[in-house]
């Protein structure tokens, strides 16, 4: 308004525009950042802006610049590591990825860490820090399935039974929740106590928090009418020295259904749920950085079919990929052998040694859903472009 009012070649004129450009700048810098990375990884690629692999590393992606994956979904034990070991290559893929800022999440049925106590493990196995928000476990899709509830209008104690991961996450989704308590194995038993869920996790067998010791206890709040949940579907663990761990969920779930005649829900892999949820965290994690209002100017989406999940389960991993419609990557270095591979219905889009086979592949250009449709299933060697040009011919 005061430009127009005075002389536009005055020098008042001229400052004006000065302070207004430097404060316009100075407000809309960090939006302006963030739009120019949401533009890389969520609309057409131009020049050499391509999905997410450079051109330097990527000769596929210059000739089908819509062929690469875009981001990737990894699962943590069997992929990155195994029995706390780092599995080979893990360093140097996840090191690259943060590098490139491509966006990827850390999907795992493990519910005993808080993201932040998963992300310091790893960071003392791999040597690599993972941010908080790019981690999803189990424990995190107990805690957003009972959100959904309380926004919906349900509100009710939780019996917990889990180490800190699980009762962290079911304390934050009921702390807005007036009159909402969760109840732990270590607390007392008090008369007439009623919940209204009762939630079961992985724990430390033998631990203060060890599921049989508070199975009794569980099994009063469902005959009273509680409804059962659990974080995952495995039945026991398998230590290095090949011993056998039973703290998993299922041994007391199928016990506490057969006894009360209840039903249970998973919410670890392979339900949707949590498939959806770690999804739309990844595309959270494009906005960091931007505040509420700042948002509101960028929109940011990376749809399923840009997504590759990696895993180790044909049983959670390559069948939640298959039941969401999202392409799949097989690692051999965790619970899967050749002949579970060759006799499962579950099919993979590719299959790789470990991650080091992965990584190597996407630098050559070969992760990518042309190579897709034909997946290595036999172990065999990747196509070629020229063979992949074909098929896509086909």
């Amino acid at each position: 308004r005061h430009c127009t009012e005075q002389d536009p070649f005055s020098p008042a004129h001229t400052a004006t525009l000065v302070v207004a450009s430097s404060i316009m700048l100075r407000s809309f810098a960090p939006m302006a950042r963030a739009q120019t990375r949401l533009l890389r990884h969520c609309t057409e690629p131009r020049s050499r802006h391509l999905p997410m692999i450079s051109i330097a590393r990527s000769h596929v992606n210059l000739n089908h610049p819509h062929d690469g994956y875009r981001a990737f979904l990894l699962d943590m034990d069997g992929v990155l590591h195994q029995f706390g070991h780092g599995v080979p290559g893990a360093t140097e893929f996840l090191q690259f990825l943060l590098d490139d800022n491509m966006p990827f999440t850390v999907i795992t049925n493990e519910c005993r860490y808080t993201a932040a106590g998963l992300a310091e493990k790893l960071e003392g196995i791999l040597d690599v820090r993972i941010p908080t928000s790019q981690i999803y476990t189990a424990a995190n899709s107990v805690r957003d399935y009972l959100a959904r509830g309380v926004r919906r209008g349900w509100s009710g104690n939780v019996f917990a039974i889990g180490e800190e991961g699980l009762v962290a996450n079911v304390r934050e989704a009921l702390q807005d929740t007036p009159g909402c308590r969760v109840i732990t194995p270590r607390d007392p038993p008090e008369a007439d106590l009623y919940c209204d869920i009762v939630v079961i996790g992985t724990v430390q067998t033998g631990g203060p928090n060890d599921s049989w010791c508070s199975a009794e206890r569980a099994s009063d709040f469902l005959r009273k009418g509680a409804k059962l949940l659990y974080s995952n579907p495995d039945s026991y663990e398998v230590t290095r020295q090949g011993d056998f761990k039973f703290g998993c969920p299922m041994p007391v779930v199928n016990l506490l259904m057969s006894v009360t005649n209840c039903t249970a829900y998973n919410l670890g892999k392979p339900n949707p749920f949590m498939m959806r949820m770690a999804h739309k965290q990844l595309v959270e994690t494009l906005y960091a950085g931007l505040s509420k209002a700042q948002r509101s100017f960028v929109q940011a989406d990376i749809a399923l079919q840009d997504v590759l999940f990696v895993g180790d389960s044909l049983g959670t991993d390559v069948r939640t990929a298959i039941e969401n419609e999202i392409d799949s990557a097989l690692v051999m270095s965790g619970t899967t052998n050749e002949e579970m591979l060759a006799r499962s219905a579950l099919r993979p889009n590719f299959v790789f040694d470990n991650i080091a086979g992965l990584h190597q592949s996407l630098l050559d250009g070969t992760l990518s859903k042309t190579h897709a449709k034909r997946p290595n299933f036999g172990r065999d060697p990747l196509p070629t472009r020229e063979q992949s040009e074909e098929v896509q011919s086909d």
